[in-house]
């Protein structure tokens, strides 16, 4: 009989665990909007597991597993920051994802993902420059302005000095 009630119990298991991938899986793949930190909260604890999981999954649709590395800033733990910060310095992952973690990063560590996302202020594509300049202007950090204003004397693309202007601009 315990036998039975323990099979039960793995089935429900499985069951809430496929209606939370189904939960996540659809905040990732919005268009048109993007989860607030209040969506991913209301999932409950298991949420970031899923993300992780879906960040993490090479089959996943890119689109997806760079929102999950994204709303991975809403939980943040150890494991997130090593997998956000492998993945933006990384320069044979996906551009999209690099980008992706640049931005979770900021979200989730603030001021203290600024020596990280310095770093990446250097890298060879453009588009993950641009995302790590936008996700340093949204700190309210005086590391990251500094990290814009040293990187605007060297910065070679027109379109990321735009942006790094405007991050440094009160």
């Amino acid at each position: 009989m315990l036998h039975l009630v323990f099979l039960a119990f793995l089935a429900d298991s499985a069951h809430a665990d496929e209606a939370l991938r189904a939960r996540v899986i659809g905040l990732l793949s919005g268009i048109e909007s993007s989860p607030t930190a209040a969506d991913w909260a209301a999932l409950g604890p298991g949420a970031a597991d899923e993300l992780f999981a879906v960040a993490t999954d090479p089959v996943a649709l890119p689109t997806q597993r760079g929102n999950a590395l994204l709303a991975l800033g809403n939980f943040p733990s150890p494991a997130a920051r090593d997998l956000l910060t492998a993945t933006l310095g990384a320069s044979s992952v996906d551009p999209l994802l690099r980008r992706k973690s640049a931005l979770g990063l900021a979200r989730g560590w603030g001021g203290a993902a600024v020596p990280t996302l310095s770093a990446a202020l250097t890298d060879t594509d453009v588009q993950v420059r641009m995302s790590v300049v936008r996700a340093l202007s949204e700190l309210d950090d005086e590391g990251a302005r500094e990290a814009l204003r040293a990187r605007l004397a060297t910065e070679p693309d027109a379109a990321v000095r735009k942006l790094l202007v405007a991050g440094v601009s009160p």
